[in-house]
């Protein structure tokens, strides 16, 4: 008589050694692909970083400055496109101006499209939506983009002039006033701040705020949000009564097109300009004052000063006319070598891949991550020359004066490039070719002994582990120049034609 009892024992036992077997299988290989695998499968003829690692992948070999480490890695391998893993999911990083011409201009409908975040779309965005320029591309982001293009003709930048007007008018006061006019030195980060967000409260909102309520705002996202909040709640009820309010959010709340926002778009336009006109304009305008201040700057500023008379005739005329149009080449060489060496965000919000396009030979799949490293292209010495290192707004002038040199666009990439580019180009130059002329029409401005300025354009970043850069503390004396005319004159005119534009 068979036994059964152990027949069944030991075929019982082989099934449970088998399931085991199989089960620790199935996990090796959920864990072999977890610690080792990307979302997209590594791209055949373009070069990846060495030394990942499981689960982080390039994370740790990165360290906290990832912009720099990328601008090392192409400057010493000349690899103008790198791939790497951050955890699973595969990126690109472009670091020469040239791919990124190639990338994100010659094919700008292949990387139109933006990635996905749980912590920034989930976390981070959940309160007040989140910008235009981080949304993915989709019916809803196109009607935004096409809305804040209306905003941007060059028709409504010179309506904004009066707002550019009373800011810069503002800051020139405040901050010479806060040097006790001449005789003491001030940090002027928290004034370029206060420019730059009630500049872009004023085009969203209608409203500017006082200093304190800045700072409080500037610092607590429960106050910030429901400050907006309100703004926005303050447009909607003028709408609705039918009284009059000159912004952006009126327009659009009243737009009777077929293509009419939604409130949830309107807030997203107005939290991408607030944001994103705060982070750009603030941290550009810190960097190159800072620049100006020191003895090699003192040079920069007559040149300015004098190109500045040249071409508007007069102090006078140079206040007046700043906020509505760019006269000075100097100026604008000023202004666009300033966002060229100090990069306001060094490694650009991705893209995202919307369709398989061709680079050098090489198949770019779709769904890939890829990121402008702007401090590297922005520095890049095969298209800016071998001193790309150094901050020389001549670079962009013909003959070191006069004409204003045209590479082509967008001549640096801190606004980025394409069709994802910012659309607030054109009035952020312009204020900050306005703040530019106030302050070197009547003053030069020059560096503390005690807190000097760091100019590296690397090093001048506070913290260079956060995306958006911000100028470390520093300070400056302004003295008033001599024979011009009278600055609080200026200041009062400007008051008088902006009276009733705040309420």
């Amino acid at each position: 008589m068979v036994n059964t009892y152990s027949t069944d024992l030991a075929e019982l036992a082989t099934w449970q050694v088998f399931c085991v077997v199989a089960s620790l299988s199935l996990f090796a290989s959920w864990l072999f692909k977890v610690a080792y695998g990307t979302d997209v499968p590594k791209i055949k003829g373009i070069p990846e970083l060495p030394k990942a690692i499981p689960f982080y992948g390039h994370l740790k070999f990165l360290g906290s400055d990832h912009p720099s480490a990328f601008q090392e890695f192409y400057r010493e391998n000349k690899y103008e496109v790198l791939q790497a893993k951050l955890g699973n999911r595969r990126i690109l990083v472009v670091n020469s101006y040239e791919a990124a011409q190639d990338f994100f201009v010659r094919n700008a409908s292949a990387t139109i499209d933006r990635p996905l975040f749980y912590t920034f779309h989930s976390v981070v965005s959940k309160t007040q939506g989140g910008t235009v320029g981080t949304a993915p591309w989709n019916e809803s982001t196109k009607r935004m983009r096409t809305a804040i293009g209306a905003l941007m003709t060059r028709p409504a930048i010179q309506r904004s002039a009066p707002m550019l007007d009373i800011e810069t008018s503002a800051l020139v006061n405040d901050i010479f006033a806060c040097a006790a006019h001449g005789a003491s030195e001030v940090d002027p980060r928290i004034f370029f701040q206060r420019q730059a967000l009630n500049l872009t409260l004023m085009w969203c909102y209608a409203r500017s705020v006082s200093s304190a309520r800045t700072k409080i705002a500037l610092n607590d996202r429960t106050v910030r949000d429901d400050w907006l909040n309100e703004l926005f709640q303050k447009v909607v009820d003028a709408v609705s009564a039918g009284r009059k309010s000159d912004c952006i959010s009126a327009g659009l709340l009243k737009d009777t097109s077929g293509t009419k926002l939604t409130e949830a778009e309107i807030k997203s336009i107005n939290v991408s300009f607030v944001s994103g006109g705060f982070e750009t304009l603030a941290t550009s305008a810190n960097a190159c004052i800072s620049w100006l201040s020191t003895d090699e700057g003192q040079l920069m500023q007559e040149k300015a000063f004098q190109d500045i008379l040249k071409h508007h005739g007069s102090t006078e005329a140079a206040w007046d006319e700043c906020v509505l149009e760019e006269k000075s080449p100097y100026v604008i060489a000023l202004v666009r070598e300033g966002l060229r060496y100090y990069c306001p965000i060094p490694l650009l919000p991705p893209r995202q891949t919307m369709k398989p396009f061709t680079w050098r030979g090489i198949e770019i799949p779709k769904g890939l991550t890829v990121h402008i490293n702007t401090q590297s292209v922005n520095h890049d010495a095969v298209c800016y020359g071998p001193d790309a290192h150094l901050f020389r707004p001549e670079r962009w002038l013909e003959d070191g004066i006069h004409t204003v040199k045209q590479p082509g666009p967008p001549y640096q990439y801190s606004y980025g490039a394409g069709s994802r580019m910012c659309p607030a180009v054109a009035i952020s130059n312009r204020l900050l070719y306005a703040t530019y002329v106030r302050l070197i029409v009547h003053f030069h401005i020059k560096a503390s002994i005690d807190a000097l300025p760091n100019v590296d354009y690397i090093h001048f970043n506070e913290d260079r582990s956060v995306q958006s850069a911000l100028s470390k503390r520093f300070k400056i004396k302004l003295e008033r120049r001599r024979y011009v005319t009278s600055l609080e004159m200026c200041i009062e005119r400007s008051r008088k034609a902006t009276r009733g534009l705040y309420e």
